[in-house]
């Protein structure tokens, strides 16, 4: 057999829609459980056909993960396949029971949501308590040696809140911190004037770099933030490996699945015109292997680039960046309003060629129903 060009190594999996909270910038509007979520049965199933075509990387969502009954032994099928799994939480629901769970699942850490300091927390979350069960939840996991991430979505109002969380996450043993853009997506769709405004990436970046830089705690970058500015080595790269932003990996080594079935290239293109195919009517296999899947990607050419991506000379390399980031904030899935390199290449004296108009879309045939491309 002729080996597949792609292989989705790196999986984000939706196990249910239903949640606790009923946060302002949840990308899904979770809430209730979508009728009809895959049973657990199925979800096994697919986690079989997840790392016998190559994934090494799973991380489990929701909604919240522990609102769908049988979350432990599906990740636990998935680590007896090979694979790295990771969950996260919002915390609220941690008890003895969970961090029991979490071990016998044999999980490589837990994440946790941690979205501000506790004003803009509980703010950010609709819950006035969650900000101290987030604490408790991170003692009970510390304390039973769980390795410890939190993972912080930046809005306008709660960056100033940084240096503070950094202080708290270290005290309280976290490992990995992770900092994402909130799309304007879901629940934020119309909530723009809460979206983290450009002009405050580069102090974002500076911040994660001079905290690297201590080596106590490994920051990343998420994909929405960046790119190849002179701090894109330390907010990108791991500890076994030196990275840079390759471009956006969604149909290429990365795919998404929610909770009743559908693909997507990646859970942050949460719109159902992104969706290639269903796990009940077709097998993963078949669907990561459509002749025209995955176009936006999978067909790139880097004319497609838009707005200020348009002749940058690391266009070819950063592909736009994260499809997510663009699509949701400015409508097109190669204009990236969040990237530091243009004003870098101004401060550098290097001329940021911009378009005279809009470069062309890869079109899809017309019976496939998800994007190809979005202008």
């Amino acid at each position: 057999m002729v080996r597949f060009r792609h292989a989705p190594e790196h999986c984000v999996w939706e196990l249910t829609l239903r949640c606790n909270m009923r946060c302002l910038h949840c990308g899904s509007a979770a809430g209730r459980a979508r009728p009809n979520e895959l049973t657990v049965a199925e979800c096994l199933d697919v986690a079989d056909q997840l790392t016998a075509m190559g994934c090494t990387q799973a991380t489990l969502i929701g909604g919240e993960v522990f609102l769908y009954r049988g979350w432990e032994g599906v990740a636990r099928r998935l680590v007896e396949g090979g694979a790295r799994v990771n969950i996260i939480t919002n915390g609220f629901l941690m008890s003895d029971e969970q961090v029991r769970q979490i071990r016998r699942a044999g999980l490589a850490n837990v994440g946790i949501s941690l979205d501000g300091m506790e004003a803009n927390h509980n703010r950010i979350r609709n819950v006035r308590t969650s900000f101290a069960r987030v604490l408790e939840a991170m003692r009970r996991l510390r304390a039973a040696g769980v390795s410890i991430g939190a993972v912080t979505s930046l809005l306008d109002f709660n960056v100033a809140d940084l240096p503070d969380m950094y202080d708290l996450l270290l005290a309280h043993g976290v490992e990995v911190w992770q900092l994402q853009i909130a799309t304007a997506m879901g629940s934020l769709a119309d909530g723009r004037p809460m979206l983290l405004r450009p002009e405050k990436v580069p102090g974002i970046l500076r911040f994660m770099a001079e905290k690297r830089a201590e080596a106590k705690m490994d920051i990343y970058a998420g994909d929405d933030l960046g790119y190849y500015d002179e701090r894109e080595v330390l907010v990108r790269s791991r500890r076994d490996c030196i990275s840079v932003w390759q471009g956006c990996q969604a149909g290429l080594r990365v795919v998404g699945i929610d909770s009743v079935g559908n693909v997507k290239g990646c859970e942050s293109l949460y719109d159902e015109r992104f969706i290639e195919g269903n796990l009940r009517s077709e097998s993963l296999a078949e669907i990561w292997r459509k002749p025209w899947g995955f176009a936006y990607n999978r067909r790139f050419r880097v004319d497609q680039l838009a707005g200020p991506c348009a002749g940058c000379e690391a266009g070819a390399t950063c592909r736009g960046g994260c499809r997510g980031a663009c699509y949701f904030t400015t409508g097109n899935l190669y204009h990236n309003i969040y990237c530091v390199y243009p004003a870098a290449c101004e401060a550098k004296g290097r001329t940021h060629r911009r378009p005279e108009s809009r470069p062309p879309i890869v079109n899809a045939p017309a019976e496939r129903s998800s994007v190809a491309a979005a202008g």
